[in-house]
């Protein structure tokens, strides 16, 4: 990704405001009760208060073009809900004389075609699965060519990119530069969600791609297609769950006289959410801890804020870390709930801790406590082995597989699947997370038990 180097540019350079997956007709999960009570309207929250944000810096920023990367609703039934707000946003849009794109993702296959239908304005490229371009003008001349293609059906499961590669489509305007926008799996081979290639994308020759699907913004940190220009995700316009952490927003593209594409994040999501780790010292003591989380989550939003970020509910989940002496009174804490409803409010921002999570570690040697012979001696060994790499290890992984597939496996979990940040559950970092986790619990109470016996033999 390239900054933009000049904020006062000539007028001559195109700009473009780019959106990720907004999917409206959803809410944000996990959001605190009573957060009326506490100063922030949940509806200031929602992907369409986001909408209507992305919109405001559109217009601000005299942009030349507005473009959706997919999955602009969440599903068929969610399209009655969005109706009015992107026809709002799109009004709104048209009337400051900014065209709107977009293409089809996975989630909106039926839903956007038919508000688009709807809606006076906005523009879709690619409907039925076939490659579409359009031309954005500016001043009266062509300045920059779109390519876009969309989901013709949910599930698609070759490659649009490598359609694209066979069928190339040749510019309109030999000499200005093409962006491609596309919904869909980066590098992801087998999938169902139009899986394709970093190394189609470079082979297609154009000068940046602006992606939809993963709601993990990634334009930033993309290497590019060769020596061209950006490449990467877009991510959602809002967080809409505690997974989907980090900065997010909308992106300015611009489009150079030279020919130069550079990208922005604007930081306007009116939710955050956020992962911290908070160590614990080794004799600190629960409540102390819960003083700290609070302190903590101030501290952070003040540093965001520095940056300019300042978004109206900053969510946290907070990790207790380190090794402690106070392993289970910790570990109560953090499953207990004392620290729910926990909030602060710093500047213009409403921090809340969303939940609290046990990483911690127990204070003591296991490589001294592995030279015994009894209970827990040989549960510290299986501990030893799990933070080794090798054949002990890998072989400890799939004895605990092999026990857990069958339960996995069964048909109550398979709406999980489903779900934007679901994961393998047996994947070696998720079992070995599991194992050390129930390992250390059960390594906790068997010397806990040692206390006693010695006081009864003496």
């Amino acid at each position: 990704m390239t900054l933009f180097s000049d904020p006062e540019s000539s007028t001559d350079d195109l700009k473009l405001l780019a959106i990720g997956d907004v999917h409206l007709g959803t809410r944000p999960s996990s959001l605190p009760e009573g957060l009326s009570d506490l100063g922030v309207d949940p509806r200031a929250l929602t992907p369409e208060a986001a909408l209507l944000a992305a919109v405001d810096s559109a217009v601000e920023e005299r942009v030349d073009a507005v473009l959706f990367a997919g999955d602009v609703v969440e599903d068929t039934n969610a399209r009655f809900e969005a109706l009015r707000p992107l026809e709002q946003a799109v009004r709104r849009l048209l009337a400051a004389n900014i065209p709107v794109l977009g293409v089809v993702g996975n989630h909106d296959v039926e839903a956007l075609p038919r508000l688009a239908g709807m809606i006076e304005g906005l523009e879709l490229l690619g409907e039925r699965g076939r490659w579409q371009s359009r031309v954005i003008d500016k001043d009266g001349r062509p300045a920059l060519e779109v390519l876009g293609w969309s989901f013709p059906e949910k599930h698609v499961r070759s490659s649009p990119v490598a359609d694209l590669l066979r069928k190339p489509m040749a510019p309109v305007h030999p000499g200005i530069p093409r962006i491609g926008l596309l919904h869909g799996d980066l590098d992801a081979s087998g999938g169902s969600y139009a899986p394709f290639t970093r190394r189609e994308l470079a082979d297609a020759g154009l000068d940046a791609w602006l992606l939809g699907h993963i709601h993990k913004p990634s334009l930033s940190g993309a290497a590019g297609t060769g020596e061209r220009g950006p490449c990467g995700y877009l991510g959602s316009l809002v967080g809409l769950d505690p997974g989907e952490t980090g900065q997010r927003g909308p992106w300015l593209v611009r489009v150079t006289k030279a020919g130069q594409i550079e990208t922005r994040q604007l930081a306007n999501a009116p939710l955050r959410w956020e992962h911290l780790d908070v160590r614990v010292a080794q004799d600190e003591e629960a409540e102390d801890v819960g003083d700290r989380l609070l302190e903590e989550a101030e501290r952070f939003a003040r540093q965001i804020q520095t940056r300019g970020i300042a978004p109206q509910a900053l969510g946290l989940r907070l990790r207790l870390v380190g090794a402690t002496r106070n392993y289970d009174a910790l570990r109560n804490f953090a499953k207990g709930g004392r620290w729910k409803g926990g909030t602060r409010r710093a500047g213009e921002t409403l921090v809340f801790i969303d939940k609290v999570l046990d990483g911690l570690d127990l204070a003591l040697d296991l490589e001294e406590l592995a030279r015994g012979d009894d209970p827990p001696a040989l549960l510290a060994r299986k501990l030893l082995i799990l933070e080794q790499p090798g054949e002990p290890r890998r072989e400890l992984l799939e004895a605990a597989r092999s026990k857990l597939q069958d339960l996995a496996r069964e048909p109550r979990w398979s709406v999980l699947d489903e779900q934007r940040d679901s994961a393998d559950p047996l994947c070696e970092d998720a079992l070995a997370s599991l194992l050390k986790k129930s390992g250390t619990a059960v390594l906790s109470e068997l010397l806990a038990q040692r206390v006693p016996d010695a006081e009864t033999r003496s």
